[in-house]
């Protein structure tokens, strides 16, 4: 028996490819700008530019199994043959109303959306070609994390509610792609996320974890990195360009287990809205990782940890403070009925500093010199000693900070050039 064909999309739009003659093509439907095809497989992709197999819907959240559908369009000259497969993906609103047993209201906002709903005979052929798959539709589901949502930022007042419905996601029986290789430990992820400690990374904090993640040098992972044993981390918007919503951890006897997230949902209308809420929450896992105890984590910002990482740096550092978030009335209600603790959840921003007394002058290796002129240096890292005997060394962070008495003029050329980060140049001081 031949095995399936492994599914493969276009490394420069991401939109999955068809097969015809056993060559790769961009599906007819989909608009380019006639670049050529670059299969990829989909399993190596954090985003896949898909669209509803029953609507066209450019956020489809599920992929069911059903019948395998082939249409055969003819004419006096040729004939084409579209094998539409047993795999359909599903969005928010078509599975809602599959669900609600509503499927004539899929069939409707297909024509609709493919704008041939004045066609007399669209709606019951497009009808025909939706049965002919569910008819034949095997139960269960499949979340599909790959699809791309626009932006959406978490507010930290709804943390709980966002642990507790992914929570409960893990231990729903809808199944997870096997490509993140995590559903044989989704009990133990539910259970580290009702354990966990809720943090909120506020935009400042955030801004300064992405430019320090930029150039972040080689990490050794140890047990004490992570700032708890479980924990759920939110940014306050998507971080870095892999768009990262939130990592969620728990420390393992060998290794730091971490799953990465992104945000769902952003768009919807508010009934769909709703049953996604209910079903899946406001968090998609796409991608998972293990952080070994004494492993050396390469700093590259192309490395999916390294935002994390660097977080947990910070955080760790006096770069950040965390204040405590005052819990909804309706969560601490919910959590009284339940005799559930209260949930921690803290805000992470960026320590607030003070002023010493700046006298203009630095210590140098055996002298001193005066500034006439404040000069900006640059935020870069550092090792520093830790541990027994300070033998070990970890990154730390040093914030970019002026250099000068303080009511001394600023230099606008170097504040120019240290600010524009596309540029190579360094500081003159001229």
């Amino acid at each position: 028996m031949t095995s399936p064909r492994e599914e493969m999309a276009c490394a420069t739009c991401l939109v999955p490819l068809n097969v015809l003659d056993d060559h790769y093509i961009h599906p007819m439907y989909r608009d380019n700008d006639g670049h050529p095809p670059v299969p990829v497989p989909t399993s190596q992709l954090d985003t896949v530019n898909r669209t509803c197999d029953f609507c066209g819907d450019p956020h489809p959240m599920w992929t069911l199994l059903g019948g395998n559908v082939r249409v055969l369009a003819t004419s006096s000259q040729t004939g084409l043959l579209q094998d539409m497969g047993e795999t359909w993906a599903a969005c928010v609103p078509c599975m809602a109303d599959l669900d609600a047993g509503r499927a004539l209201k899929v069939v409707d906002r297909a024509v609709r959306r493919m704008r041939v709903h004045d066609i007399p005979f669209a709606h019951a052929e497009t009808n025909k070609l939706h049965q002919a798959f569910l008819r034949q539709r095997l139960p269960g589901r499949v979340l599909l994390t790959t699809t791309a949502w626009p932006d959406l930022n978490l507010n930290p007042r709804e943390l709980p509610k966002v642990r507790d419905r992914l929570a409960s996601f893990y231990r729903s029986p809808d199944e997870l792609p096997t490509t993140l290789h995590i559903s044989h430990m989704r009990g133990q992820l539910a259970d580290s996320l009702d354990r966990a400690r809720l943090y909120w990374i506020d935009n400042t904090f955030t801004e300064l974890a992405e430019h320090a993640a930029s150039q972040m040098p080689a990490v050794t992972v140890s047990k004490d990195l992570a700032p708890c044993d479980d924990g759920l981390l939110v940014w306050s918007r998507p971080a870095t360009t892999h768009r990262i919503a939130a990592v969620s951890w728990s420390l393992r006897d060998e290794a730091i287990e971490a799953v990465v997230y992104r945000a769902i949902g952003s768009g919807l209308e508010d009934n769909p809205l709703q049953h996604l809420r209910e079903h899946v929450g406001w968090l998609a896992p796409v991608r998972a990782y293990q952080l070994r105890h004494d492993q050396l984590i390469d700093g590259s910002p192309d490395n999916h940890s390294a935002i994390l990482l660097a977080t947990w740096l910070l955080i760790a550092q006096k770069a950040a403070e965390d204040v405590p978030v005052e819990i909804d009335k309706a969560v601490r209600k919910k959590y009284a009925r339940a005799q559930r603790p209260l949930p921690d959840v803290r805000i992470v921003r960026v320590r607030a500093h003070t002023q010493g007394d700046d006298t203009g002058r630095v210590s140098g290796t055996g002298s001193s010199r005066s500034y006439t002129s404040r000069v900006w240096v640059t935020g870069h890292w550092r090792n520093q000693a830790y541990g027994p005997g300070r033998v070990l060394r970890r990154p730390v962070y040093i914030h970019p900070f002026l250099r000068g008495p303080e009511d001394a003029p600023i230099k606008l050329s170097t504040t120019v050039r240290i600010l524009d980060q596309r540029t190579s140049d360094k500081p003159t001081g001229d």
